[in-house]
């Protein structure tokens, strides 16, 4: 008898052993996906800012192509003056044209903003961005092929390819679809293939930066470290003059199929808080950082 009941007991002990360690696996687990969710969605939002900027460079320089071809033939050099509302604190990144031999297209702009170039905003732009655009703002069909190389923002480093579409009708629309790979830090290393649409609700017809209002919609897959996930942006973002920071709008993303985070840029005020939500409740993100601030309440 007193066999029986020591198999009983070792078998309970046994049972009780492998549920501790299921549970043990299952919260390692859970901590994991925590861990891996915020490291995500810290990275993502400063791949969104690098985007974001980019993007506003390429309109910039593409919108002023007729005025960049006209000094470009007198020898005039785009260049930053104190007196005008420009982008840039100081200085301009260098700007070099190539015309095509119909009409002057294909047109390429080389632009090379060398070890740093300050932003009105406080951002610092390095590397080079090559601009080709394959035919005037007047033809039936005209696209612009945007390469990156080692194009950076801060600390984050841009090299790939995107093509940007402009609707023939709204004009106030663009669509961005890029095949990416971000470097972050010289550490992190996201490949990144995603589609993202402006639509400016104020600023496109003007010089200055400073009256832009741009909502930015769409999505990407990416993987970072192993992981291949999904952002969507559910709620369109919101890029407001020379804010530093994106303003409103709402991320989501997803890892096998499941949502893991989803981060808050806000309600429209420029500041430098953004809300992350994930399995652990919601977390403040600092976008002048990039890193988790602390623990809401």
């Amino acid at each position: 008898m007193k066999k029986i009941i020591g198999l009983s007991f070792f078998v309970l002990a046994l049972g009780l052993f492998s549920c501790n360690n299921e549970n043990t696996d299952i919260a390692n687990i859970s901590d994991d996906l925590s861990e891996k969710s915020a490291a995500i969605a810290v990275a993502e939002v400063q791949v969104e800012a690098t985007t974001t900027e980019a993007e506003a460079e390429v309109e910039f320089f593409a919108n002023a192509e007729l005025l960049l071809s006209e000094w470009w033939r007198i020898g005039k050099k785009f260049g930053w003056h104190p007196s005008h509302k420009m982008r840039y604190m100081a200085q301009c990144p260098d700007v070099v044209i190539e015309e095509g031999e119909n009409d002057g297209y294909p047109k390429i702009i080389t632009l090379n903003y060398g070890d740093s170039t300050v932003l009105r905003n406080g951002h610092v732009l390095s590397g080079e961005m090559i601009i080709e655009i394959s035919a005037p703002r007047r033809s039936q069909d005209y696209m612009r092929t945007i390469t990156y190389n080692a194009f950076g923002k801060d600390s984050v480093v841009v090299t790939g390819t995107s093509i940007v579409e402009v609707d023939k009708v709204d004009e106030m629309f663009r669509k961005f679809t890029s095949n990416l790979t971000i470097t972050i830090s010289d550490t992190t290393v996201i490949t990144r293939e995603s589609e993202r649409i402006w639509q400016w609700i104020a600023g496109l017809d003007t010089d200055d930066h400073s009256d832009d209002v741009i909502t930015i919609s769409g999505s990407a897959t990416a993987e970072m470290d192993g992981l291949s996930y999904k952002k969507e942006i559910t709620t369109p973002l919101k890029r407001v003059g020379d804010c530093r920071y994106i303003v409103e709008g709402i991320i989501e993303i997803t890892l096998n199929g499941d949502v893991i985070c989803t981060m808050d840029y806000g309600d429209g005020t420029c500041d430098e808080i953004a809300e992350m939500t994930n399995a652990d409740g919601t977390t403040e993100i600092d976008l002048s950082e990039h890193r988790v601030k602390c623990k809401c309440k």
